[in-house]
């Protein structure tokens, strides 16, 4: 299959599915969760295994660099499989975000010298944007990139970088002079370098601000193609999160289903109350219009404007849905639904995180406006088609 053909799940979807969710159910991925606010971090190893058993670090990334050479619907399968379990870790900031900059920018050398070790899950990396809240705004970048005699220096200070505090390399967007912003590598252990973990509403999706003062760096890509590949990034790590959520929509659509056939009060079961079943019932709509989206997204080609229109309808509705979704689950499980015994919270936390992490929805629907404004025009130029041929 190809995408622009119909699109159907493969045996092998089904597959790598069924050993994902065997794999992720072994680690106990809501334990972890918990443990992870108690101030544990990751399980040494469990990454490494990960990626050697299950080849999860390399999957989306080329084969001669060590990867699978797999697309986007592969990496939707992973999303939604961590998300079922709201299993973190390094995915996320290492593999989305950072490897997918270094590929996309086109920069052999550096290339050559980071993906393979990310592939075989020996190098974590993190994308280092955001400055002043989560949005991914290149012109409101002040972090500055001069050149001395070492080559490229950095000065400024980023703000919610994912995975920063574990990162061994940071791809950084930095501004030079007057000129649009550039992407650079920087070194973990580069001098002048300091990086800070932040307290997140997530723990399973820690993040750090990270300060640099003269930080030495090494350009990664051409002059002036960061926006290209910063926009691709955006949308892999826009489908990849829309994967999570709609999983995590469902997830809590049958956390709350299963209560709601236990629990009984006033003699029957709860889910026999009309207010409840109706409750789940747009639940569960809302989880499958996001599945829908979100894998629709994934079919399209990375930079098309179809992907570009998936990416933000998905990012939009996706947000939504799993936080309405972990609220509704909450206020349906009562009393134990607020307690931190339960893992409605959790939900709930990585419902609010996932929904900030590349901006306010409302950003993603204006986003949508110049998509519109090309379908009204597309469809006013075959209306004045058609009536031509009347005339004629």
């Amino acid at each position: 299959m190809s995408a622009g053909t119909p699109f159907a799940w493969s045996a092998e979807h089904r597959e790598f599915r069924e050993v994902l969710r065997k794999s992720f159910g072994g680690h106990d991925p809501a334990a972890l969760a918990r443990d992870m606010f108690d101030g544990t971090a990751w399980p040494d190893g469990l990454w490494a295994g990960m990626c050697e058993q299950l080849g999860l670090a390399g999957l989306a990334l080329p084969e001669e660099h060590g990867g699978s050479g797999f697309g986007r619907v592969e990496a939707a399968i992973v999303g939604e499989e961590m998300g079922r379990v709201l299993l973190g870790g390094p995915y996320l900031p290492t593999v989305v975000l950072a490897a997918e900059a270094i590929a996309r920018s086109g920069d052999e050398p550096a290339m050559a010298e980071h993906l393979p070790a990310i592939a075989a899950g020996e190098r974590l990396a993190a994308l280092a944007i955001a400055e002043r809240e989560a949005a991914w705004d290149l012109a409101a970048i002040s972090t500055s990139a001069a050149d001395g005699p070492g080559g490229p220096a950095l000065t400024g200070r980023k703000h919610l970088v994912l995975g920063g505090a574990d990162a061994a390399v940071l791809v950084v967007a930095a501004r030079e002079g007057d000129r649009a912003p550039g992407l650079f590598l920087v070194d973990a252990a580069a001098p002048r370098l300091t990086v800070r973990p932040e307290k997140v509403l997530d723990a399973t999706r820690p993040a750090a601000s990270v300060e640099f003062d003269q930080t030495p760096a090494r350009r990664l890509g051409a002059h002036g193609d960061a926006a290209r590949v910063l926009r691709l990034v955006r949308e892999n790590a826009a489908i990849f999160l829309a994967a999570e959520q709609a999983a995590g929509a469902r997830a809590c659509v049958d956390l709350t289903a299963e209560y709601a056939r236990t629990r009984v009060q006033f003699g029957r079961q709860i889910g026999a109350f009309q207010g409840v079943k109706h409750r789940l019932a747009d639940m569960l709509v809302r989880a499958e219009q996001a599945h829908s989206a979100a894998v629709w997204a994934a079919w399209q080609e990375p930079g098309t404007a179809a992907a570009d229109l998936g990416a933000s309808v998905a990012r939009a509705y996706c947000s939504e849905a799993f936080l309405q979704n972990a609220l509704d689950t909450v206020q349906l499980h009562g009393g134990i639904g607020i307690t931190w015994e339960h893992d409605a919270h959790l939900f709930l936390r990585r419902a609010q995180t996932d929904a900030a992490l590349l901006g306010r929805t409302g950003a993603e629907r204006r986003r949508l406006e110049s998509h519109l404004a090309g379908h009204a025009a597309t469809n006013e130029n075959l209306a004045e088609q058609a009536a031509m041929k009347e005339d004629l």
